[in-house]
């Protein structure tokens, strides 16, 4: 009987409703019982909230990225290792691992690629001991290690997961979802105020020169050697 309240309590825990607390009724029930209904929750180690962006996600990764970085500064940032060594654990411990986590399915603004930029700049300042005040600008800065900007990379990954997508089976749930967002019912119309930026519009401005659209997109992404090369088109802009 006690392992069954505890599996009970566990459930009510993970399980969460998400919506705005002041204006959404509680409508999922666990065992008769109400979940908790919140503006956002960490989901698979992402920040879901109620508005669909990936704001509040981004500068939580940004959080999170800035005190690992600074956790490694004594033993490793400042230590007699190598430079280009220095670089190779930054990338894998604090950029990949943490920053970059789930960047695939962000909806980046020209605002938060600017934030993602400009923390990558400064943790390569610290590394290679380039101080603040030197006015270094971002461009020397990544000239000395070889590397593209966060933002670059972060459109390249969700460039290549949007293959990954197409190329899915149609059954799959990720798979019938954008295949619905592509074609809205005939009845629905675009609300009257300033439209999101949605992951499929971002997809849409990734690739803006090569005179196709996301519906041609999604359809040129199920094969997977004409989609590398709208990818390596599409990080040559």
């Amino acid at each position: 009987m006690y392992c069954h309240i505890i599996s009970y309590q566990y459930l009510l825990q993970k399980i969460q409703q998400v919506g705005e607390p002041c204006l959404t009724q509680p409508t999922v029930q666990v065992a008769a019982e109400n979940v908790n209904l919140v503006y956002d929750f960490v989901y698979l180690g992402s920040l879901i909230s109620c508005d669909g962006g990936s704001e509040a996600e981004i500068l939580r990764c940004i959080r999170i990225a800035r005190d690992c970085f600074f956790l490694l500064e004594k033993n490793i940032w400042r230590s007699h290792i190598r430079t280009i060594m220095k670089v190779q654990l930054y990338r894998t411990y604090i950029l990949h691992a943490v920053l970059l986590y789930g960047c695939e399915t962000w909806t980046v603004t020209k605002t938060l690629e600017k934030r993602l930029d400009a923390f990558d700049t400064r943790c390569l300042q610290k590394i290679l001991q380039i101080p603040y005040t030197s006015h270094t600008t971002n461009e020397t800065v990544r000239g000395i290690i070889g590397c593209l900007p966060v933002s670059d990379r972060v459109k390249s990954l969700r460039l290549r997961f949007c293959g990954h997508l197409a190329r899915s089976a149609p059954e799959e749930d990720h798979h019938r979802i954008i295949a619905a967002a592509l074609r809205p019912p005939t009845d629905w119309r675009r609300p009257v105020c300033h439209p999101r930026t949605t992951w499929l519009r971002t997809i849409n401005e990734n690739v803006p020169l090569q005179n196709f659209g996301v519906h041609t997109a999604w359809k040129k992404a199920r094969d997977r050697d004409t989609w590398q090369q709208v990818v390596s088109t599409a990080m040559l802009c």
